[in-house]
């Protein structure tokens, strides 16, 4: 499980599930997600680990850091506790964004997809960074997202502003990713074999991947 692109929002989701602004609801959507962030590192397959996931990697530090701040300012009221979907959505910007400056973080889920001598191809390359600046937009945006329905407090706001528009987003990054590696994959030079949609779906059967080289 750990392996599938859509398992990197896994934490997110459950954070964002978990989280109320009450009863400790930051620290317990932080464990929560922590959990999930160590048990898809643990599902990841022995040879896909050295790779290193970026995104989940950066999701332990982050939820742990959470869960910490959260234990530590416990009120039901604050910034922690008002805006804790906001700063989980921030930490997979941050996380993405400065993983730019290595390796993109969504490399991790399109190596397997093309021959290992085309890893250091400039064009693989930018595929990636295009992938990781979509996710990373997106979660920026999902971060403001949330800060808007903490800032209209009503019903409406926080169902729109805080599950209806978050998903409209990642679905439309999805989709966008997409297109991306398909066009990259139209090149002769490349695995003909497509990433599947980023898109979360969960009663569709999750296929191993396929490499020439494994």
């Amino acid at each position: 499980m750990g392996d599938e692109p859509y398992a990197a929002l896994l934490p997110w989701i459950v954070f964002a599930v978990v989280d109320r602004a009450r009863a400790g609801g930051p620290m317990w959507a932080g464990i929560g997600a922590l959990i999930t962030a160590l048990t898809l590192l643990l599902t990841s397959s022995r040879d896909r680990r050295r790779f290193g996931n970026v995104i989940v990697l950066g999701g332990v530090v982050w939820f742990a850091g959470l869960a910490v701040a959260g234990a530590l300012h416990g009120s039901d009221t604050g910034f922690i506790a008002d805006n804790g979907r906001a700063l989980s959505a921030a930490g997979f910007a941050l996380i993405a964004f400065g993983s730019l400056a290595f390796t993109p973080a969504l490399e991790y889920y399109t190596r397997p997809h093309v021959r290992s001598s085309s890893w250091d191809d400039p064009a693989f390359n930018r595929v990636n960074v295009q992938i990781t600046l979509i996710w990373a937009a997106t979660f920026t945006a999902i971060a403001l997202s949330h800060f808007v329905a903490f800032a209209f407090r009503s019903p409406e706001a926080f169902t729109v502003f805080n599950w209806v528009l978050p998903i409209a987003l990642a679905a439309v990054a999805a989709h966008r990713s997409r297109i991306c590696w398909d066009d990259f994959n139209d090149d002769e030079m490349f695995e003909p074999d497509p990433m599947r949609d980023l898109a979360i779906d969960w009663a569709a059967p999750t296929p191993p991947l396929h490499s020439t080289d494994h």
